[in-house]
């Protein structure tokens, strides 16, 4: 069994929100959401979401995408996370990810989980090299093995010119993470339970560890604020209307049109200025959609013309 905990816990202060962060939507759909659909892509079985901050807001999108969740009463920190995300579950792996990373792929996962698995490795972590490391910990190296994490603010000069940073997602043999989790410990000014903690526990153990760097930083580059919120969707968006033109799709004016994931549209389709097509809108060869117009969980047969600022399924959408 190939375990999934999905962290969720926090409030997320600097969303400045008096919702959880992890509910903000990303291209229409939750960010945890977006993790939990990857996580069950790459094939890890029954993702397990562990809430805790303003749970009750976050629980019922779980609900509708069928994912199961455990409860943090207190948020002790991501070690004490992950340990009550795997009460009662005796996994072969375990893979860690975080519900605000809204951006990351399946294959990214596949390929921490099949490093550690190659390498024979206690833990994988996912690292990245973003263009300013500034702020987030450093990965140690010795050769192909992971040595350390240190945090930024911990790092020596010649530390803080090392571009390589840990994302905070791990992949965990199932056999002796409940021990490493056992023997983490709270001194730190936080009083928390540091799941990276558990490199330098293994590491002195004589545990391989290792480090697998994402291709793509932005891919697994965190949501925290509103400029990072925006930030990923605009990256999201661009993805799908890239893809929509490359298969035949007229987009003359792609700045400022808005495609979600689940639409459809066939080829020798054009897209108006500041057009929305939301929802699971299917639209036929050949049609024409206005500038401005809203499209929202409908059908537009082959050859249809929509004319300009036309809004269409937004009554059955709200």
């Amino acid at each position: 069994m190939t375990a999934c905990i999905i962290l969720a816990a926090g409030r997320g202060k600097r969303m400045k929100s008096p919702l959880p962060k992890v509910v903000h939507p990303v291209l229409g759909v939750p960010m945890v959401i977006r993790v939990v659909r990857q996580a069950v892509e790459a094939g890890l079985d029954s993702p397990v979401v562990v809430v805790g901050h303003s749970r009750e807001s976050v629980i019922p999108f779980l609900k509708e995408e069928g994912a199961s969740w455990a409860v943090q009463e207190e948020q002790l920190g991501t070690a004490h996370a992950v340990a009550c995300g795997m009460k009662d579950v005796s996994p072969e792996s375990v893979t860690v990810l975080l519900g605000d990373v809204p951006l990351l792929k399946s294959c990214t996962i596949s390929k921490l989980e099949e490093s550690r698995r190659k390498a024979g490795a206690a833990i994988a972590v996912l690292s990245s090299m973003p263009p300013d490391p500034s702020g987030y910990g450093r990965i140690i190296r010795d050769g192909d093995l992971l040595r350390a994490i240190v945090e930024d603010s911990d790092c020596t000069p010649r530390q803080l010119e090392i571009g390589e940073i840990n994302t905070g997602l791990m992949s965990f043999d199932g056999g002796v993470l409940t021990e490493l989790l056992r023997d983490i410990r709270a001194d730190n000014d936080q009083r928390e339970y540091y799941l990276t903690d558990a490199v330098s526990i293994a590491v002195d153990r004589g545990m391989p560890c290792v480090a697998v760097i994402a291709e793509d930083y932005r891919e697994v580059s965190g949501v925290n604020n509103r400029v990072q919120l925006a930030c990923a969707t605009e990256n999201l968006r661009k993805q799908v209307l890239d893809a929509h033109m490359i298969n035949g799709v007229d987009i003359p004016d792609p700045g400022g049109v808005w495609i979600e994931e689940p639409v459809e549209i066939g080829t020798g389709v054009s897209i108006g200025r500041s057009a929305r097509l939301s929802g699971k809108t299917v639209i036929g060869a050949d049609c024409i959609v206005g500038d401005g117009s809203i499209l929202i969980g409908i059908d537009v047969p082959p050859g249809t013309v929509i004319e300009p600022y036309s809004v269409m399924g937004w009554k059955a959408a709200r």
